[in-house]
C-alpha cells in the first residue's frame, strides 16, 4: 500500500513544551494524526523521536508503530527522515509510495491522505501533495523511484530538493482540509485546534 513516516524529533520551543503527546479529541496530537492514518488504509507508520523523549518513545512501541532515532535532531527534519527510512532497511530495492507528514497535523483528514495518494499513482507523477485554500500542505506523497533520491539530498535545502529533481512530475491536490495546513507550533495554534470556536449566539435585547 503505502508507508507513513512521521518526524517527530523537534525540540517544540515555540510551544514551551512537549506538545505531541498533548490531548486532542479522544486521543494526543501524534495519536489522532496516525489514527487518520490508520483510517485512510496507512498500516505501516514510522515515527522518529529524539533520544530523550523516553515518554513519546514508550507511546510509539505501545501503540504498534515503527521507532526510528535521531540521535542528533538539531540537524534538521531532512535528518529524521533519513533516520525513520533507515530503520525500515533504506531506500535500496524501495517499492512502496513514501507519505511523509510532521507528526503535529492532529486535524488532518483521511480523506485528504487517501487522494494525495490516489494522485500520486497516476501515470508518471513522483510528487503529490495537497493544498488547502492555496497553501502547501501534508503529507507529501513521493514515488518509490523518487523516495530513493532522499539519501543524496543536502540537509540544508531538504525535501524542495525533490520538486527540483521531478520538475514536470508533480501535482498539487486541492482539498477542503484546513487540517492538511494545521500544525500545532504554539499554544495559541493548539488551543484553536483543541477548541474551536462555537457557533455564535445571537444576544437577546430586553425592552421595557
Amino acid at each position: 500500500m503505502a508507508i507513513a513516516l512521521l518526524p517527530a524529533a523537534g525540540a517544540s520551543r515555540r510551544m514551551g513544551r512537549p506538545k505531541l503527546l498533548l490531548p486532542f479529541g479522544s486521543s494526543t496530537v501524534i495519536g489522532s494524526l496516525v489514527a487518520s492514518f490508520r483510517a485512510a488504509g496507512i498500516e505501516r507508520i514510522v515515527v522518529v523521536a529524539a533520544p530523550g523523549d523516553l515518554p513519546l518513545q514508550d507511546w510509539v512501541r505501545r501503540s504498534g508503530l515503527i521507532l526510528a532515532i535521531n540521535s542528533d535532531p538539531e540537524r534538521g527534519m531532512l535528518s529524521s527522515i533519513q533516520e525513520g527510512l533507515a530503520a525500515i532497511g533504506g531506500v535500496l530495492r524501495w517499492r512502496e509510495p513514501l507519505l511523509i507528514s510532521p507528526a503535529d497535523l492532529p486535524a488532518l483528514q483521511p480523506e485528504t491522505i487517501r487522494a494525495t495518494l490516489a494522485a500520486l499513482r497516476a501515470s508518471g507523477i513522483a510528487l503529490a501533495w495537497p493544498t488547502y485554500r492555496g497553501k502547501n500542505g501534508h503529507p507529501l506523497a513521493i514515488a518509490p523511484e523518487a523516495v530513493a533520491e532522499i539519501p543524496t539530498l543536502d540537509s540544508a535545502i531538504g525535501l524542495k530538493q525533490l520538486r527540483e529533481r521531478f520538475a514536470g512530475r508533480t501535482i498539487e491536490v486541492a482539498v477542503d482540509d484546513a487540517g492538511a495546513v494545521s500544525d500545532v507550533d504554539t499554544a495559541e495554534e493548539y488551543e484553536a485546534l483543541f477548541r474551536p470556536p462555537g457557533p455564535q449566539i445571537p444576544s437577546r435585547s430586553r425592552s421595557g
